[in-house]
């Protein structure tokens, strides 16, 4: 028996007809604390700038990630790499 598809899952943005593209968890100090919401790309985009966002599943087309974003990394952020200073041997 084959299973059938279920209903795409919609954005949670009001008035939004859009297919979810990514679930966004909220938490402290978000007023949405402890929720979880579905939204299109483009409402995922200014979600998650908000602090205590964090996208925990994305579904559809893989988008390529932003340079810089927490996103491109794993989950983690770049680290940046500063020369080191050596001491010179004086003779």
């Amino acid at each position: 028996m084959t299973r059938q598809k279920g209903p795409a899952r919609r954005c949670s943005w009001r008035h939004c007809s859009a297919p979810a593209a990514a679930t966004v968890a909220f938490q402290l100090p978000n007023l949405l604390a402890g929720s979880r919401r579905d939204y299109c790309r483009e409402h995922t985009r200014q979600v998650r700038v908000a602090k205590g966002t964090v996208v925990v599943a994305r579904f559809g087309r893989r988008q390529p990630s932003q340079v810089g974003s927490a996103d491109a990394n794993g989950g983690r952020r770049a680290r940046q790499v500063l020369p080191t200073r050596r001491k010179g041997v004086v003779s």
